[in-house]
């Protein structure tokens, strides 16, 4: 951990410490947001969406979805069965991604095929060489989780897990944006078929960093 002293090799001298302090003030002045929330509510943010047949009329909520997807060091334990949850990843450990999902609404019950995972890796500052599709793949079949009613009868949710790893030494260095794809199939995922066009789910982390191992 870096701490202020670490950081500065030599004290600034007090005209220098005024004429900084008199920068910020102006900047202060000229801002046009807010300061952020310290200490944060979120540290692993992530960016989400989900497309369903009744995203096409929102108030009437037949059909909504969510998703959520984290990443995991799998050789870092911070409970019983319960791995630390990362946005630094060495290179040569495993990484477990997991990604988690629901349904809901009055047509929950009824939808049917199979849900397919792809996962990408994008470089976003210019030294990793991994960017692409990730040799991950998830398919979990939508009948694999019953309907669970909610406080009525045309209310029902289905919620959905997938657990994958990505070896060690598959990725190189670099800071990564990473974002998974979830699409419907028709048929089963012993026999799927092809993607129904009204179904698209993504989660994306924004930065996801590779570092060499200690």
């Amino acid at each position: 951990m870096t701490t202020p002293e670490s950081a500065a090799p030599e004290a600034a001298t007090p005209d220098e410490a005024a004429q900084d302090e008199a920068a910020q003030d102006a900047a202060r002045r000229k801002m046009q947001g807010y300061f952020p929330r310290c200490p944060s509510r979120e540290h692993f943010p992530v960016i989400t969406g989900f497309i369903t047949p009744g995203s096409d009329d929102p108030d009437c909520h037949s059909l909504d979805a969510s998703v959520s997807m984290d990443v995991y060091d799998p050789t870092e334990f911070v409970g019983p069965g319960k791995f630390e949850r990362i946005r630094v990843a060495e290179i040569d450990d495993d990484l477990l991604i997991e990604v988690n999902w629901c349904v809901c609404g009055s047509f929950a019950a009824s939808i049917c095929g199979c849900w397919e995972l792809e996962f990408f890796l994008d470089d976003v500052d210019g030294v990793g060489r991994s960017s692409g599709r990730l040799p991950l793949t998830g398919r979990v079949d939508v009948t694999s989780v019953r309907p669970v009613p909610g406080t009525n009868d045309d209310f029902t949710r289905r919620c959905y897990t997938f657990q994958g790893r990505v070896r060690a030494n598959t990725v190189t260095e670099g800071a990564y944006s990473l974002l998974v794809i979830i699409k419907l199939l028709s048929g089963t995922c012993r026999r799927p078929g092809k993607p129904l066009g009204d179904y698209l789910g993504f989660a994306e982390i924004p930065v996801l960093v590779f570092v060499k191992g200690e």
